[in-house]
């Protein structure tokens, strides 16, 4: 659908063609604007966390560019019948976390809805040799993850009633945590490509990334970090549908070592958990072999964690090896 759509300059032609985390636009060579927009229904059940996830989600995009978020504004559809009060909660966790981005918060736009849906339109800036785009993975890099995956599987764990918000704080505060600190360091050490992990799951974004990039990747599947109880959760099919169609739209692009494409478990729950679709989930990180123990080092001093899941091959392009 987006091919069919007028290409009105170069930098538009290739936001098209690789599907990044933002819109990057040169305004001077010196200064480049870095736009996104990123708005969901609520996935846990207090207002205030749900704002700050949403903003924290939101925000990602502009990090993953390299970049630093400059203004941000708000965008709310709220049923009427619902009162302000939980819309207040979920204004002030945004504001929260956009003022802990060094941003400042402009305003934005409301509507009336049948479901409460809350985001951000988020505007940044960075040099041109700053940004990173999704496209530039080489064979031999290494691939770090810096958040845990499952989130999506724990909150239709909570809209089940099978645990409780509490049960599921720790990735609730991992969902909220920006991910400034990890895109600081990306930026210091110098690295190929990044995406965040978000809706299409990690195998999703990577393959965007491998073909962006036009090269292979392998993943080592137990060394992928998943939240506590998220295995025996999906084991139980507990899970939301964008699960299953991840799965299903990637699964010609996977195959196991020295298997055919398509061929693999398609009911593994460690694999399965790989097409979870994440809510401000982390960076996956495309970073030289000479500079990834740097990458490693840089994000344990800022007290992000960081997971190396895999490697970037040859080809052929867009082909996941799953290993482990």
């Amino acid at each position: 659908m987006l091919d069919a759509l007028p290409r009105s300059s170069p930098e538009f032609a290739r936001l098209l063609e690789t599907r990044d985390d933002a819109a990057v636009t040169r305004l001077s060579d010196d200064l480049c604007l870095v736009q996104t927009v990123d708005f969901f229904t609520p996935i846990v059940d207090s207002p205030y966390w749900f704002g700050q996830i949403a903003a924290a989600n939101a925000l990602s995009d502009v990090y993953a560019m390299g970049a630093r978020p400059l203004t941000a504004m708000n965008l709310v559809a709220w049923p009427a019948d619902l009162g302000m009060t939980h819309l207040s909660e979920i204004l002030q966790g945004g504001a929260e976390k956009v003022m802990e981005a060094g941003a400042e918060c402009a305003g934005g736009h409301s509507i009336d809805d049948k479901e409460p849906k809350y985001g951000l339109a988020v505007t940044g800036v960075a040099r041109p040799d700053e940004i990173v785009y999704n496209g530039g993975a080489r064979p031999g890099d290494k691939l770090v993850l810096t958040k845990r995956l499952g989130i999506g599987v724990l909150a239709s764990a909570l809209k089940q009633g099978l645990l409780s918000e509490d049960d599921m704080m720790p990735a609730i505060e991992e969902a909220a945590a920006l991910n400034a600190a990890a895109a600081a360091v990306m930026s210091a050490v110098g690295v190929h490509a990044c995406t965040d992990v978000s809706g299409f799951g990690l195998l999703g974004h990577l393959g965007e990334m491998l073909d962006a990039s036009a090269a292979g990747g392998v993943v080592w599947v137990a060394d992928v970090p998943l939240h506590d109880g998220v295995l025996d959760l999906v084991a139980q099919a507990v899970y939301a549908g964008g699960l299953r169609s991840n799965r299903d739209y990637l699964l010609s692009r996977l195959r196991v070592a020295g298997g055919r494409p398509g061929e693999v478990d398609q009911e593994d729950p460690r694999l399965l958990a790989l097409f979870d679709p994440q809510t401000s989930g982390g960076l996956l990180i495309a970073v030289a072999t000479h500079t990834h123990a740097a990458l490693l080092s840089g994000l344990r001093e800022t007290g992000v964690a960081g997971w190396t899941v895999g490697e970037v091959t040859a080809g052929p392009p867009g082909t996941i090896v799953l290993k482990g």
